[in-house]
């Protein structure tokens, strides 16, 4: 009975110490902004690509409607580009059993130019292996 009141509070304490990871990686990533400017045009976003600031100098706004509109588009890379960076950054750095499910998600919700290729019986095998090996470790990364 003490093998399994032990390894009950050993879970408890593991869950607790990812829901706290988690809630502080939350914190982190909607604090994430990516900025980018060119020539009195600058654009801000946030780590889900929405622009949260537009800032248009007025000698830009005398330039034709397709020189601005570049502009702004440029700028909305540069920005977008920043944010990728710090979001993969910031992955890097968060516990691996929270950034391993992540980039599973991630891998499964992209289109369909980022589908993986069918795994071989071998590959199962390892992964069905991995799997098993880490339920007789009792999912701790640390042993």
């Amino acid at each position: 009975m003490t093998d399994i009141h032990e390894w009950e509070l050993q879970l408890q304490h593991d869950l607790d110490e990812i829901r706290r990871i988690s809630q502080q990686l939350t914190k982190a990533a909607a604090s994430i902004r990516g900025r980018g400017e060119t020539r009195g045009v600058a654009v801000e976003i946030n780590a889900s690509g929405d622009i949260t600031d537009l800032q248009i100098a007025p000698a830009a706004m005398r330039w034709s409607s397709s020189q601005l509109s570049q502009a702004i588009v440029e700028c909305h890379r540069q920005a977008r580009a920043e944010v990728k960076a710090e979001t993969e950054r910031l992955l890097r750095t968060t516990d691996p059993r929270i950034r391993d499910h992540i980039l599973q998600a991630r891998d499964t919700s992209a289109g369909p130019e980022h589908k993986t290729r069918p795994r071989t019986e071998e590959e199962i095998q390892a992964a069905d292996d991995a799997y098993f090996e880490r339920m007789n470790r009792g999912w701790r990364t640390d042993r």
